[in-house]
């Protein structure tokens, strides 16, 4: 990166020197769009499939980042979304035969117990109001009657629900549940389909820093592509040729070790100077302002990233 800048800083300081000759000429480098992929998270590295230099399509795969934990958690959310969805029919459907005559079942013998329990409850008390028992005895008898008479009540609701079915707020709030398992098992998907680093361009791959085995952190550079769908020049154009040229004219690009120009079309001159030295303050001065453009290229001609050119302007 500090050799990019350097050469920046000798084309613009080689335009300087030249702004006084006759015929002006905007200087720059041979560019193609960087794509920077990065790791979605702190994952160790199983699969390198590239190297750096390589020739890439949309859809390769680059690098596979371990996907054991992302597995774990897909199963996990399988599992509750499996079972959100058992409750959810079992609310839909409703109860069957057999679990109604279970749940009557279970009514009727705890009503045998309150009534027992009821009974023994009153004989007990009318015993101890004649001195025949102690207390204690007849608390217990009051306490047994109390339980049976609160199971008594819930098995009743119990059966009462099965028999009525149930709710319709019930039934929504199960939908709900499932609703949003569904959602969460689609972002573990998501998750570990990440994990597949692709080349979302067909391209070059320019950096690739790491070694397989290598642990990377969340959101660290993985690695870096130049894409090949666009080649283009970029130019610092001189405030004095802000008139001359304009978006999509067509102009002549002389490239460093070729012999003949090639035709480039204006893709974009910035609005404001990317280059303002210190001494660019006066009307005679005012040329060494410089504009940032992009000129597109022919994508079929086979030039290297970083190859100096020029632009002869009129």
């Amino acid at each position: 990166m500090m050799k990019r800048h350097l050469l920046w800083l000798s084309i613009i300081f080689l335009f300087a020197g030249c702004s006084g000759e006759e015929g002006e000429i905007a200087m720059g480098l041979i560019e193609r769009d960087r794509i920077i992929l990065s790791a979605p998270v702190s994952e160790q590295i199983r699969t390198i499939a590239v190297e750096e230099g390589q020739t890439v399509k949309s859809g390769d795969l680059l690098i596979q980042l371990d996907p054991r934990h992302a597995q774990l958690l897909i199963d996990q959310r399988q599992a509750l979304l499996v079972q959100a969805q058992a409750k959810l029919n079992q609310l839909q459907t409703g109860a069957r035969l057999e679990q109604l005559a279970a749940a009557n079942a279970a009514m009727l013998a705890v009503q045998a117990q309150a009534q027992d329990a009821e009974r023994s409850y009153v004989r007990m008390k009318d015993l101890w109001l004649k001195k025949l028992v102690a207390k204690s005895e007849y608390d217990s008898a009051k306490a047994l009657k109390d339980q049976t008479t609160a199971q008594l009540s819930q098995a009743k609701q119990q059966w009462l629900e099965l028999k009525n079915g149930t709710r319709s707020e019930e039934i929504a709030q199960a939908q709900a549940q499932t609703n949003a398992a569904q959602a969460s098992l689609a972002d573990a998907r998501q998750s570990l389909a990440d994990l597949s680093i692709l080349a979302p361009k067909s391209g070059v791959v320019d950096v690739l820093p790491w070694k397989l085995g290598d642990r990377v952190a969340a959101n660290v550079q993985l690695i870096t592509l130049l894409a090949s769908d666009r080649l283009y020049a970029r130019v610092y154009l001189p405030a004095t040729a802000l008139g001359k040229i304009n978006q999509g004219d067509s102009v002549q690009v002389w490239i460093d070790g070729h012999k003949q120009p090639v035709t480039g079309t204006v893709h974009n001159i910035r609005s404001t100077p990317a280059f303002t030295p210190y001494f660019a303050l006066n009307e005679r001065d005012r040329a060494r302002l410089m504009y940032l453009t992009e000129i597109d290229l022919p994508a079929d001609e086979n030039l290297a990233t970083g190859i100096g050119v020029e632009v002869r302007l009129p």
